[in-house]
């Protein structure tokens, strides 16, 4: 049976094309639709309306990046808040982490975190099983605000989320939530953001990016690529005094201290070099 292929958007005029080969199962829940199936060229995947979250191809290289590089730039971490991540797959990265005593997943949606488990167990890899893995159901905003009420600082917190025009996520990206998310910070604590495409969303990366500035003393990106995004994808770790990133032997050290060697796309040396950005995109920053 020949299933219909699907076209995950870029931009307005520029998509990605998929032919699956099954398509395991598609239900709307009380906020999106999800829909898992699985392709010859990125294995399993899920969409949340239609927008294409993780793979089980390149999904590591997202996930590594955004859990190992403030992880590792922390001296200690102990505590992490992890905001969407449904997929558990950044959690099951910082469980890499032996100090990290405490990790909480804000996700929005219970049934993002019931399907991908049932149909791409690798992504969260018994994550949520873990007593150091707490799920929070609800808006991360409400779930943030309710800890930061309790007293709960972190001393990394994680965007794995959507796009930033989605209109689930969207205030998650305002300033008002990014200073709730600076006051939630530890002393030396790391925020880590998916700025999103530099080629295909400019406009929105740039934005972000600036917001950013506004309020983080320290800023700096990461330019990676993830294929099934497009390929070319940024991130912005920041802090609120200055980020002194270990140089890549004490990088290394730590890796070894935290008997860290499952990985495979991180590494200490591309920790520096994908900081580095060409001249188009440090315009585009400016």
């Amino acid at each position: 049976m020949k299933h219909p292929s699907f076209h995950v958007p870029l931009a307005a005029d520029v998509g990605l094309a998929f032919e699956p080969k099954v398509r395991l199962t598609e239900e709307h829940s009380a906020y999106q639709r999800i829909t898992i199936e699985h392709t010859s060229t990125f294995g399993r995947l899920y969409r949340l309306d239609g927008d294409l979250m993780a793979s089980e191809a390149d999904e590591f290289i997202i996930h590594e990046s955004l859990a190992h590089l403030p992880a590792l730039a922390h001296p200690n971490p102990r505590s992490a808040l992890i905001l969407g991540g449904g997929d558990g797959a950044t959690a099951r990265e910082l469980l890499k982490h032996p100090g990290i005593e405490r990790i909480v997943v804000a996700e929005l949606d219970p049934e993002v975190v019931r399907l991908v488990g049932q149909f791409i167990p690798a992504l969260p890899a018994r994550s949520f099983d873990s007593p150091r893995v707490c799920l929070q159901i609800g808006d991360a905003a409400k779930s943030l605000r309710q800890l930061y009420a309790r007293g709960e600082r972190f001393d990394l917190i994680l965007f794995d989320l959507t796009a930033t025009d989605d209109p689930a996520c969207a205030h998650l990206h305002h300033e008002e939530f990014m200073r709730l998310c600076a006051a939630s910070l530890n002393a030396g604590g790391i925020i880590h953001v998916q700025l999103g495409s530099p080629f295909y969303q400019a406009e929105q990366t740039v934005a972000l990016w600036q917001r950013m500035r506004g309020i983080f003393a320290g800023l700096r990106p990461a330019f990676i690529s993830v294929p099934s995004y497009g390929g070319p994808w940024l991130l912005a770790r920041a802090c609120i005094s200055t980020i002194d990133d270990p140089s890549s032997a004490g990088l290394y050290a730590r890796l070894a201290e935290r008997a860290i060697t499952d990985l495979r796309h991180y590494n200490p040396d591309l920790h520096h070099a994908c900081q580095v950005l060409p001249n188009h995109l440090r315009q585009l920053l400016a």
